[in-house]
C-alpha cells in the first residue's frame, strides 16, 4: 500500500476525529476524587470495526460519536493507516473477533476486519462450553498484552454470540531516565489540606515545555527514546485547579499545543505512577449517544450477522510509570449477543514542574492519542 498525500489528509482527519473522541470519552468517564486511566484509541478501534458492520441508526450513531468521515470506504482505508502507523516494537495492538461457531458470520464482514483492521477471526463454542471459551479469550488477552490483563472475562454464558476485543500493550524507556538515586519520599496534595507521602522521582533536562494562560497551567512533553511516542503532563498552577483545567479540555486543540512547546531546561518531579482500572463502558457509550447498538430491538448489525446486539463494552487498562519509562496496557472488550441486536510568552532559560498534585496525562504516539488519564492520587 502506497501513502498518497491524499491518505495523508485522510489520516489527518482520522486523527483528529480520534482526539475529539478521545476527550469525550475522558469527559464522560472522569470523578472528581478518582484517578483515571483510559485507552480511547482502544475503544475506537473495535467500535469503528463494529460501524463496518452497523446499518442505519446504529451506524449513524457509531460515526456520531467517534466523529469519523462520511463514507465507509475512508474509515476503513482510514484506519488501515492509522494501524499501520501505530504498529511499533514499544506498542503492541491486538484486535481480535471471537464468533460463536453456528453463527452465520457474513464473509464481506470477516474479510474487510482482516484487511483494514488487522483483525483475526477465532470461531469459539459459547452455546456449547461458553467456559471453555472464557479460557481461550482470557489467555489470548494476556499473551497480547505482556501479562498486565488477566481475566478480562470474568464470566461468560452461552448466550454470547460474538465478542469483539481489541488490546493494547505499550512499554517504552525515556529519553532521558530519571536518576533513581535521586527519588525520594515527598509530599503530593491531593487537596490544599490532605497530602499523602509518594516516591517523587526528579529529571533535570531540555524538554518541550509551555505556559497555559488560557487554562493557568503548565505543560511538559516527556518523550520517549523511540521519538514519536510521548507523554504530555497538563499540570494546574493550583493545587485544586485540576476541574477548571478539563472544564477547557473540549476548546484546546492538541496537536497545535504540541507545536507551541520550547525546549527549555525544566526540573521535573513527578509521582511513580501505576494504576489499574476496569470499566463497563456501555453506560458512558449510550450518554454519549450510542444507543440503539446496545438495545436488542433497535440494534442493526446485519452487515455482521442477523439478530446481533451489544451486551457489554468493558475496557481493562493497566499503566506504571517509572525512573525507566512507562508501561501501559489496555483491553476493550464488546460483546454481541442474539436478539430475538495558545500563543505563549517567551520562557525564561529554566523551569520548574513539579507534580505535586492532581495532574492530566496523555500517552501519544505523534498526535494520535494512545492513553489518557488524571491523577488524583498517586499511590506512595
Amino acid at each position: 500500500l502506497s501513502v498518497t498525500m491524499y491518505d495523508i489528509k485522510e489520516l489527518e482527519a482520522l486523527t483528529e476525529g480520534t482526539n475529539k473522541f478521545a476527550i469525550d470519552l475522558y469527559q464522560a468517564l472522569k470523578k472528581p476524587n478518582e484517578n483515571l486511566i483510559v485507552s480511547p484509541i482502544s475503544v475506537q478501534i473495535v467500535l469503528a470495526l463494529v460501524y463496518t458492520g452497523a446499518r442505519g441508526n446504529t451506524a449513524t450513531e457509531i460515526a456520531k460519536v467517534l466523529h469519523l468521515p462520511d463514507n465507509i470506504e475512508d474509515v476503513r482505508k482510514g484506519h488501515k493507516l492509522l494501524l499501520e502507523q501505530l504498529q511499533d516494537p514499544v506498542l503492541n495492538l491486538a484486535t481480535k473477533i471471537f464468533i460463536e461457531k453456528t453463527l452465520d458470520v457474513k464473509p464481506e464482514f470477516q474479510e474487510g476486519a482482516s484487511k483494514y483492521f488487522q483483525s483475526e477471526a477465532g470461531l469459539v463454542n459459547f452455546a456449547a462450553d461458553p467456559e471453555c471459551s472464557r479460557k481461550e479469550i482470557n489467555q489470548w488477552v494476556e499473551q497480547k498484552t505482556n501479562n498486565k490483563i488477566k481475566d478480562i472475562l470474568a464470566e461468560v454464558d452461552s448466550s454470547i454470540r460474538m465478542i469483539l476485543i481489541n488490546a493494547v500493550h505499550f512499554k517504552a524507556n525515556w529519553e532521558t531516565e530519571f536518576n533513581a538515586r535521586l527519588t525520594k519520599d515527598d509530599d503530593f496534595y491531593i487537596t490544599p489540606d490532605n497530602k499523602i507521602k509518594v516516591k517523587m522521582m526528579f529529571n533535570r533536562d531540555k524538554f518541550p515545555f509551555n505556559y497555559l494562560p488560557e487554562i493557568k497551567a503548565k505543560i511538559l512533553e516527556l518523550p520517549y527514546k523511540n521519538k514519536e511516542f510521548k507523554m504530555i503532563i497538563i499540570l494546574p498552577d493550583e493545587i485544586d485547579g485540576l476541574t477548571k483545567v478539563e472544564n477547557k479540555l473540549s476548546t484546546l486543540n492538541l496537536a497545535e499545543m504540541l507545536v507551541s512547546l520550547d525546549k527549555v531546561t525544566v526540573n521535573v518531579s513527578l509521582p511513580r505512577i501505576k494504576m489499574e482500572e476496569t470499566m463497563e463502558l456501555k453506560d458512558t457509550l449510550t450518554q454519549l449517544g450510542i444507543k440503539d447498538l446496545f438495545d436488542v430491538h433497535n440494534a442493526d448489525l446485519t452487515g455482521i450477522a442477523d439478530h446481533l446486539f451489544v451486551s457489554s463494552a468493558i475496557q481493562k487498562t493497566f499503566i506504571e510509570v517509572n525512573e525507566k519509562g512507562t508501561e501501559a496496557a489496555a483491553a476493550t472488550k464488546i460483546e454481541l449477543r442474539l436478539g430475538c441486536c495558545a500563543p505563549s510568552s517567551a520562557p525564561p532559560r529554566e523551569e520548574n514542574f513539579v507534580a505535586d498534585h492532581p495532574f492530566l496525562y496523555f500517552l501519544v504516539q505523534n498526535n494520535t492519542v494512545l492513553f489518557i488519564g488524571r491523577v488524583y492520587s498517586a499511590k506512595p
